[in-house]
């Protein structure tokens, strides 16, 4: 009887074990539901369900306001893939990918359990590999790109199926596999690999070719059938052996498919993939931005819905125009070779300044390889050197009234630094003395401009390029001094883009528009979901940006943009700019109706000093020469406010002029200037001085007889170097009244000099004789008299 107890016992013992158990196993799973459905992002996103191409297709409006399709620039999630409805692939295909990835594709409910199963017994005895996925956890990495290793990862996965499972078809879920799969070749889909691989259509491929494309998915890199055929062949082998084993091939159709190695077609065309052009590029990377700015949405959420959410992007594009800057840009012939048989890079941007709408791009030279690579008009970040001084000086101080087309500074060193170098230094390395502002901005002077900025004040300049003209590459910590907004200098540089996008401001009348490349984007049902108005902000009184528009022509007729020959054909204002080292070619134009900005330098910046003139300017000038031609201009001129005045005055003191002021021995003294009402100058010149000339050529001493004077006129200036400084004007600066002191005067020297120790520190021009210096012939036949008399 003790055996009945005892087993009565051991009974009672395993119930309540397996009671335990029991209860433990509901509390485990009631847990890991509770852990799924908060902790785990099970949803299924509403794009993930659109059915059919995911393509986002560009549009233009043409000369007619009717869209047109720009069709070399579809962008797609994968970079060469075709969309192929299951009805137009062969039987064979579909067959191969089921029988050696999901044999029980058409059984399960998404997840295989017994492959589940296996795997996590191999994930449990070390193997980190979780294997056992089926072709709609497959579906569900390839559209999320999540592929993250870990057990968290996984069950998202396995939750995600079982819910696809219950929206999509088994139809619907295998025609989405076969057209994002990674096929190797970047052919993503089996359109695309048949017809890299065979030259082919899905529809046609028969169970050998078909194998072989399934073979891939395996292992893109190993299977690749290009490259290790013998891999792909065994791959190849083991699926053709599993469609026979499961009956989806006969046996003489499997006797015959596996026999021979598979001949390969390869359409070369077909497996280089689409490029994107550099606007494309560009209007896929502000769409990205937009959509995380304006929607919240993360950049990887965002950009997953411009490359698989079948959007419709409306771009402002020219066409015509983009064609012309493309053909020139791609002919790296037109561009020079450098010191080593170097060819330098370059970039171009042009946009139409009243929209803000960019009509053309141009992000390196020669073809482009690549989608998305490194854009020098949009991406890089190079020092402005002149070319901002407009935006960051010349135009915040005229719409403050502290400066006038006919102000005048002293271009002269500011201040001389520990080692006795003078700064700033001017490029080239001249000082030419009294100078209006319009003359500082035709030649580019250094001085002015940062005499300038320091009546304006830095931070009013930085604030100006941040606040109003959109310069965010700008830091506060290191971009808040003269070098980055006097000499643009800037830390970390600026791109083009933000440079045209500044010059808007001045192009059209004081309303900065910035840039945009699309004007909305619709979602794949045709809903707006992004709206780009670009409204224009005014930032400058329409006559400061007409005073400063011809200034700026004054750069191309007389100053450092001279050699442009488009001046000729209509009226054009801009900016040169060199940086530091001569790294960097800048040039920034525009017409009545166009603005065009062009950067010229090394990929890794380096000197350009086998370069003769500007490069930037001979570009800007044969694309925007052929740009005109294309698109008839209907301005030529560009247009004067009302309130805008044209003024003669003096300028060598800004005023108006006085008798003195024709005197001047450098002949006319006077010219036109463009002023505001109310800012034109009203006082007359106190800067030319009348003096009596000796015709022996110098200042009149006491001794000159009143025969031998005549009128003439020198500048009150003060000036006081340490050591001598070449200044242009230098030799017609007027000192005070003559006193003979009892020594000889050098041919050389003004007539002001106190001694020999001294004399240079007022000024001189190099190998010229000083006007300004003292009759040479009474001023010794005095000295001569003088000694006589005393006997000696």
């Amino acid at each position: 009887m003790w055996f009945k107890k005892f087993g009565r016992g051991l009974l009672r013992f395993y119930l309540s074990v397996r009671l335990v158990f029991t209860v433990l196993a509901i509390v485990a799973l009631v847990g890991v539901g509770i852990w799924a459905g908060t902790a785990l992002d099970t949803q299924i996103e509403e794009d993930l369900l659109f059915f059919g191409d995911r393509t986002t297709r560009l549009y233009y409006y043409d000369e007619n306001g009717a869209e047109q399709e720009l069709a070399d620039d579809r962008v797609s999630g994968y970079e060469n893939a075709l969309w192929c409805p299951l009805s137009e692939m062969s039987p064979h295909l579909i067959d191969a990918f089921v029988a050696i990835e999901d044999k029980r594709f058409y059984d399960h409910a998404g997840i295989d359990w017994g492959r589940t199963a296996s795997a996590i017994w191999q994930y449990l005895r070390g193997n980190r590999g979780f294997g056992g996925s089926t072709i709609t956890q497959q579906l569900i990495k390839n559209l999320t790109g999540d592929n993250e290793r870990s057990v968290r990862r996984k069950i998202e996965e396995i939750l995600r199926a079982v819910e696809l499972e219950k929206k999509l078809s088994k139809e619907q879920i295998l025609e989405k596999y076969l057209n994002v799969v990674n096929l190797a070749q970047n052919c993503y889909g089996v359109r695309t690999a048949a017809n890299v691989y065979f030259s082919k259509e899905p529809a046609v491929l028969d169970a050998r070719e078909a194998a072989t494309i399934a073979a891939i998915t395996n292992n893109p890199a190993r299977y690749d059938p290009i490259r290790h055929p013998e891999h792909n062949r065994a791959r190849r082998d083991v699926i053709l052996r599993e469609m026979h084993a499961q009956s989806r091939i006969d046996e003489a159709g499997y006797l015959s498919a596996i026999s021979e190695n598979t001949q390969l077609d390869v359409n070369e065309r077909a497996r280089s993939g689409r490029v994107n052009s550099w606007y494309a590029d560009m209007v896929v990377n502000d769409v990205i931005a937009a959509l995380v700015a304006q929607k919240g949405m993360s950049e990887a959420a965002a950009s997953r819905m411009v490359y698989c959410g079948g959007l419709k992007i409306y771009t402002a594009v020219a066409p015509e125009l983009q064609k012309i800057v493309s053909d020139y840009y791609e002919n790296e012939e037109n561009f020079p070779l450098h010191e080593g048989g170097k060819r330098a890079q370059s970039a171009l941007m042009l946009l139409d300044p009243h929209t803000g709408d960019i009509l053309a791009v141009a992000g390196a030279i020669g073809p482009k390889g690549s989608n998305r690579i490194q854009s020098f008009a949009t991406d890089s970040k190079r020092p402005s050197g002149s070319v901002i001084k407009p935006l960051s000086v010349y135009a915040p101080a005229l719409s403050r009234n502290l400066i006038t087309y006919g102000s005048v500074f002293d271009d002269v060193p500011l201040k001389f630094k520990e080692n006795g170098a003078p700064w700033p230094r001017n490029a080239p390395n001249i000082y030419r003395g009294l100078t209006t502002v319009n003359t500082a901005v035709k030649h580019s002077v250094n001085t002015v401009c940062v005499e300038i900025l320091q009546k304006l004040g830095a931070r009013n300049s930085y604030c100006f390029l941040r606040e109003k003209l959109g310069f965010s590459s700008l830091n506060e910590q290191n971009d808040l001094g003269a070098a980055a907004l006097a000499l643009g200098q800037q830390h970390t540089g600026v791109t083009l883009r933000e440079i045209v996008g500044g010059y808007t401001a001045l192009a059209n009348e004081g309303l900065y528009t910035g840039t945009r490349s699309f004007y909305k984007v619709l979602d794949s049902k045709g809903s707006v979901i992004l709206e780009n108005q670009n409204t224009p902000k005014k930032v400058l009184e329409r006559a400061d940006a007409a005073i400063l528009t011809m200034m700026l022509r004054g750069v191309v007729q007389e100053g450092t943009g001279r050699a442009l020959t488009l001046k000729s054909v209509t009226d054009v204002a801009g900016k040169t700019g060199t940086t530091g080292k001569n790294c960097d070619k800048w040039f920034v134009g525009y017409t009545p109706e166009l603005l065009c900005g062009v950067w010229y330098g090394h990929e890794y910046p380096e000197p350009l000093n086998d370069v003769k003139g500007n490069p930037a300017l001979a570009v800007f000038d044969t694309v925007m020469s052929a740009v005109l031609a294309e698109s008839t201009p209907q301005k030529k001129q560009f247009e004067t406010p009302e309130d805008v005045i044209i003024v003669r005055y003096c300028k060598d003191s800004g005023k108006r002029p006085c008798e003195a002021c024709l005197l001047d021995p450098r002949g006319e003294r006077l010219e036109y200037g463009y002023f505001k009402k109310g800012t034109e100058p009203v006082q007359k010149c106190d800067r030319h001085v009348c003096v009596e000339y000796c015709e022996h050529g110098g200042v009149a001493t006491e001794r000159c007889p009143f025969s031998c004077r005549y009128q003439t006129a020198l500048l009150r200036v003060k000036r006081s170097f340490p050591y001598n400084i070449v200044v242009e004007d230098a030799p017609y600066t007027y000192g005070g009244r003559l006193e003979i002191t009892g020594r000889i005067f050098t041919y050389n020297e003004p007539y002001y000099s106190a001694n020999d120790n001294t004399k240079q520190n007022y000024g001189i021009k190099k190998d010229v004789v000083p006007y300004n210096r003292a009759c040479p012939a009474h001023t010794a036949e005095d000295f001569w008299r003088r000694r006589a008399g005393a006997g000696e």
